[in-house]
């Protein structure tokens, strides 16, 4: 069975996979930016894509799982929002360069191999005085947090992404501990700590 597949089959199978409302840390950061353009990559159910179109922002969603695209166009309906969906692969989906005011990448995780075409394809969509917001699971949290993969190649940590950045200014760039119970859907089974990377950069 393909990634696809599964992540087809995880939406499936239940009400919502993640919480209905935003990550809490991404929630804080983007609550400072002035509402425009936004991308949020790899949306699954479209929380923070449906967040960001609360809030004001005019939100293009993007993930693989036409199941989760589905999910997060219902949610939105009911909740009377406009968000653009778009069911694609980040690895051969085209980005346009400088388009967003903002680039959310959220717990995506990937081989080294396809984050090297992706990774660089959403920092150049960000616009001049734009945001790049990435958080996922660090690689200390295989031994030291809780939850999240196993394979360190799927963890890329802030020494790995920092480079990329270099037309950006680091507004924030540390290993976050993150409250399991007070963020469900990336957790493990009980409660804890885990350890994400979050980079918060603006475009000069």
């Amino acid at each position: 069975m393909d990634k696809r597949q599964r992540w087809n089959d995880r939406y499936a199978s239940s009400g919502l996979t993640w919480s209905a409302g935003p990550n809490t840390l991404f929630a804080e950061i983007a609550a400072e930016i002035l509402p425009g353009r936004a991308l949020d990559v790899a949306t699954g159910e479209g929380r923070n894509a449906l967040w960001l179109a609360s809030q004001g922002w005019q939100v293009d969603a993007i993930d693989f799982s036409a199941v989760g695209i589905d999910k997060g166009r219902q949610i939105a309906a009911e909740r009377l929002l406009e968000l653009n969906w778009i069911t694609a692969d980040v690895n051969t989906h085209a980005f346009a360069a400088s388009a967003y005011d903002l680039v959310a990448v959220l717990y995506l995780h990937t081989s080294a191999e396809e984050r090297a075409g992706w990774l660089p394809a959403l920092i150049h969509a960000v616009k001049p005085g734009g945001s790049w917001i990435y958080i996922g699971h660090d690689p200390l949290n295989i031994d030291q947090g809780i939850g999240g993969p196993q394979d360190p190649a799927l963890l890329p940590g802030i020494d790995d992404i920092i480079p990329m950045l270099a037309e950006f200014e680091l507004k924030r760039a540390e290993i976050y501990r993150r409250p399991v119970n007070s963020d469900p859907g990336h957790g493990a089974s009980g409660d804890g700590i885990a350890l994400d990377t979050l980079i918060w950069a603006v475009r000069r």
